[in-house]
């Protein structure tokens, strides 16, 4: 309930600073923070929410080693359930759209978590999410890096980003006779983008 609800103060952060295409100047930004006081009291009003779930929406943005906020609290005065939230809050926000920037490819995404490891975030909590998330799941059409395209048809239980692939096209021609190729151990070869077909 605590990952559905955590960014529910934002509802009272003024659209037109939520929607900024630019850059926030100080103050704004300093609005935006506020979500997460204003979800703790939304929140622990409600009294059949229990408060560990107001605590989430609170602590979410909070880091390891103290650069967080509201609070700047360090790991171990962070509730374990915002520091799941919090990776998977990242994650969000870096694979999708803004109107600010573009989405970054969830493996770019997994490999920004990675980097905050130990400072920003918990790296059990970080594979964990690793392994139990499809990044790309199954049905999706994908770009690699090799320039084919192809279908993913299974997950590789504990790698979410690297799943088997039954590729259709290379070099922009359709395959008579697609072949089946695993990411997990073609480890030169990435997904590079997602295809709309």
């Amino acid at each position: 309930m605590g990952t559905i609800l955590h960014d529910v103060g934002k509802l009272k952060v003024p659209r037109e600073i939520l929607m900024k295409p630019g850059e926030l100047a100080d103050e704004e930004f300093a609005i935006i923070k506020k979500h997460t006081e204003y979800g703790f009291v939304i929140l622990k009003e409600v009294k059949t929410i229990p408060l560990v779930v107001a605590l989430c929406a609170y602590q979410h943005h909070e880091r390891l080693d103290g650069t967080g906020y509201p609070q700047g609290l360090k790991d171990e005065d962070i509730h374990y359930y915002a520091k799941i939230i919090a990776v998977a809050d990242v994650f969000d926000a870096i694979t999708s759209n803004r109107v600010y920037r573009e989405a970054m490819l969830p493996h770019e995404g997994l490999e920004i978590l990675y980097a905050g490891c130990g400072r920003l975030f918990d790296l059990q909590i970080v594979e964990a999410f690793r392994s139990a998330v499809a990044i790309y799941p199954v049905g999706v059409t994908v770009e690699l890096s090799n320039r084919t395209v192809g279908i993913v048809k299974k997950q590789n239980i504990g790698l979410g980003d690297r799943p088997i692939i039954e590729i259709i096209e290379e070099d922009g021609k359709k395959l008579s006779s697609p072949y089946v190729i695993n990411l997990s151990e073609k480890l030169d070869i990435v997904v590079t983008g997602c295809v709309i077909v």
